[in-house]
């Protein structure tokens, strides 16, 4: 086919690019992956082979969209096409012994991870800490994603809390390296220790991917982006598309600074800006293009489209969260039997998964059918997890945890007493628990019949270890037989045993699917796909049902018609974004990612009053309100009673007038970022000082002990110059800037403009 047949100007002209950075500036529904894909053509037509090419994305779905794709254009092409954790993970199994692992590693959900923190805080003594253990969980993984190891951390504890979080994140890698487990920040930053500690393997890696893709740049974090950098030092043949203003997961470690500044680290590469939408009607990028303007840091473009111009986009203020929720599902049925649109062509958005729940009592009373995205998934029902759990001991003999979920299921007669003499004896010995176990009897204090089942259990694994190299559904099968464990549900199965049976055959159904699809591939990459599984990977778009679902999860997906609801201050914005304007911008492209979500419908809404945490209270507005543009809109107020519910344009109070959307700035360049292509190669960095008048507040730094800070404050002036830097994971501390080593990395941008309409009027108030 001709690849340029269909596309726009500029989407030729980023397809047709080959050598030399790119920089894709795609707006929202502008044929983003089309032009990836066909880039992708269009370089294996220059006669460069498949292998040479890396296409990375971050969901599974979006990969296997893209994968699907480009086979369509050009069969067997052996193109690369995955995400960043499957690449980590794929290349760890070649070089995890240059990090301390074994090739056979496990990857650790949230989950694993979680009941990985307890078990050391256990070991250290530590229960009566009042550190909880899914805050030290949390701070783990933000000093991860800004590439902190323990030493660096222990070094910026402020307080007692913070000596804690760094004394356990020594110990939990510690035990992760026992365990032979890598949790998911681990696939990424022990990719980039070698990378950095190895320049034969970087060489070789980047020789072997000699161009490359990266899809959604902007949701890069500090670790993905070194990476990229890695390995395009000596080829710089690296393709970026994204969006600034589609930055949503700041939050778990995404820099936004890394798409903004990626022509200064990258001189001389080529932009092209996608503009056109193919997605939305005039009305709803009317409404999003007006919003998303009132951010300063963002690569300026217009979103136009040839799209009909459409409904208006509807606000409707409701009295009560009961009302809201009863109001959208009422108006749901009233679209869908009006017989243009299906259940499935539906979407609910909330800022917070807590706002679900009267969504899906009202769903449930309408007999509507709904799916959950995010919530409790397939792969986190219990007797999933039990088999997985099985899979994980078979591939990884060393994963105590593992063992310790399925050592008893199904039931074996062993008791706490014994299984805390065999962790005792095994602690003592250094042995994993599976180890120990097939020496049950030398444990003192083990009665015979436990000793029996421990040895058993261990001949068992044994016989199921046998079977590694087979295929996913011919494993699943011979482990639901020989554990017992299919007789053991259907044994319960007056109870909830039908249901948990039907799950294990869709697992099954689920394996024989991935063979299908992986021609000789084993159950241990069955195995580690479901470990990389995302919640919206799990999305069934041909479910025929509502999709009820957060904002961020709805990134990358589009419907027909969009519901967003709790339009409201510390709800959206979250209540976290009060006072930094950096904050109040990325809760600002949430709602632009969600309603850009939606193709021909869009409807908004809040309430007066809402119950939320136990609390119930008046509300105020969103402040976003106060910024959506006056012709495309209309509110309904049916918050009062309903002969009095009135339909109306949108009227903003005079007195309150959001401010004229600012310009955004450029970023100026900067001479030092941390991770460089340099580093990674094993050069040095070079480079003066930053001047000091990059030190603004607002302006992310990284300094060599504490790691990555913001500027919240700056005092005094030339020479004398102070700063003030709250650090990621660790408190403020004050500099002066002229002797300090700080070096910003976040992007220069300017002071955070002064805003009017913080406190926002209600519509109709």
């Amino acid at each position: 086919m001709d690849l340029l047949a269909d596309l726009t100007p500029a989407q030729r002209e980023a397809v047709m690019h080959v050598d030399g950075p790119l920089l894709v500036l795609a707006g929202a529904g502008s044929g983003k992956t089309r032009v990836i894909t066909r880039r992708v053509a269009s370089l294996l037509g220059h006669g460069i082979v498949g292998k040479d090419v890396l296409a990375l994305t971050f969901t599974n779905k979006a990969a296997g969209e893209m994968r699907q794709r480009i086979a369509a254009l050009v069969p067997e092409a052996g193109v690369w096409v995955g995400t960043f954790h499957s690449l980590c993970a794929r290349l760890l199994r070649s070089y995890a012994p240059l990090v301390g692992i074994d090739r056979g590693f496990t990857i650790y959900d949230q989950a694993d991870r979680l009941r990985a923190v307890k078990q050391v805080m256990e070991r250290l003594d530590l229960d009566g800490v009042t550190v909880a253990p899914e805050r030290i969980d949390a701070a783990i993984s933000r000093a991860k994603n800004d590439l902190i190891g323990p030493e660096a951390l222990a070094k910026r504890a402020r307080d007692h809390a913070d000596a804690v979080i760094a004394k356990v994140f020594r110990a939990y890698q510690e035990r992760l390296r026992e365990l032979s487990a890598v949790d998911f920040d681990d696939l990424l930053n022990h990719l980039v220790a070698i990378l950095r500690e190895h320049p034969d393997v970087r060489a070789q890696l980047d020789a072997r991917f000699r161009y490359i893709l990266v899809d959604e740049y902007q949701d890069t974090n500090m670790a993905q982006y070194a990476i990229v950098r890695a390995l395009s030092t000596d080829h710089r043949n690296l393709c970026v598309t994204g969006d600034p203003d589609q930055s949503i997961y700041g939050w778990r470690g995404a820099n936004l600074g890394n798409i903004l500044e990626f022509e200064q680290d990258y001189p001389g590469c080529r932009v092209v800006k996608l503009e056109r939408n193919y997605r939305s009607t005039k009305n709803i990028l009317r409404v999003a293009d007006h919003l998303i303007r009132f951010n300063r840091r963002r690569k300026p473009k217009a979103l136009t489209t040839e799209n009909p111009t459409g409904e208006p986009v509807e606000l409707t203020i409701y009295a009560t969260e009961t009302d809201e929720a009863r109001g959208v599902v009422s108006k749901i049925v009233e679209r869908v039997h009006e017989g243009e649109f299906a259940w499935g062509d539906v979407a609910i958005f909330c800022r917070v998964t807590a706002l679900t729940r009267n969504l899906e009592l009202a769903l449930r009373a309408a007999k509507v059918p709904y799916q959950v995205v995010g919530g409790v998934s397939f792969y986190e029902r219990q007797e999933v997890k039990d088999v997985l759990a099985y899979l994980g001991l078979l591939a990884n003999p060393k994963d105590d945890i593992a063992f310790s979920r399925v050592v008893n299921v199904p039931a074996r007669g062993l008791g706490k007493t014994s299984l805390d003499h065999l962790a005792e004896r095994a602690r003592a010995l250094g042995l994993p628990l599976l180890a120990m176990a097939r020496q049950a009897s030398a444990i003192p204090g083990l009665k015979d019949r436990a000793a029996r089942a421990l040895r058993d259990f261990g001949l068992l694994m044994d016989e199921l270890a046998a079977l590694r190299d087979h295929s996913a559904e011919e494993v699943l099968r011979k482990l639901l037989s020989l554990t017992g464990y299919r007789d053991s549900l259907a044994a319960g199965a007056a109870g909830d045993g039908e249901d948990r049976l039907a799950n294990l055959d869709e697992l099954v159904s689920a394996a024989r699917e991935f063979d299908r699809a992986h021609a000789g591939a084993t159950v241990l990459e069955f195995l580690e796909e479901i470990s990389l599984a995302s919640a919206v990977d799990r999305w069934k778009d041909e479910a025929g049902a509502v999709t009820l679902m957060t904002l961020h999860a709805a990134k990358g997906l589009e419907f027909p018609i969009a519901f967003i609801v709790g339009l409201e201050h510390g709800l959206l914005p979250h209540s976290r974004a009060n006072e930094d304007e950096h904050e109040l911008e990325e809760e600002r492209r949430l709602l632009f990612v969600g309603v850009t979500r939606a193709r021909r419908e869009l409807y908004l809404s809040h309430c007066r009053v809402r119950e939320f945490r136990g609390q119930r209270l008046a509300t105020i507005p969103s402040c976003f309100l106060n910024e959506l543009p006056e012709e495309p809109l209309i509110i309904r107020d049916l918050s009062e009673s309903e002969s009095a519910a009135t339909t109306r344009r949108w009227q903003r109070p005079e007195s309150r007038l959001a401010p004229a959307p600012p310009e955004s700035h450029p970023v100026p360049p900067r001479e030092f970022r941390l991770t460089t292509a340099a580093e990674l190669a094993g050069a040095a960095p070079t480079g003066p000082h930053a001047d000091l008048n990059a030190f603004r507040p607002g302006v992310s730094v990284f300094h060599p002990q504490y790691g990555i800070g913001r500027i919240v404050a700056i005092d005094g002036a030339g020479p004398n110059r102070k700063g003030r830097v709250a650090f990621t994971v660790g408190g403020e501390r004050t500099f002066l800037l002229a002797k300090s080593p700080l070096r910003p990395v976040g992007g220069g941008e300017s002071d955070p403009p002064a805003r009017g309409g913080r406190v926002p009027p209600g519509p109709g108030r």
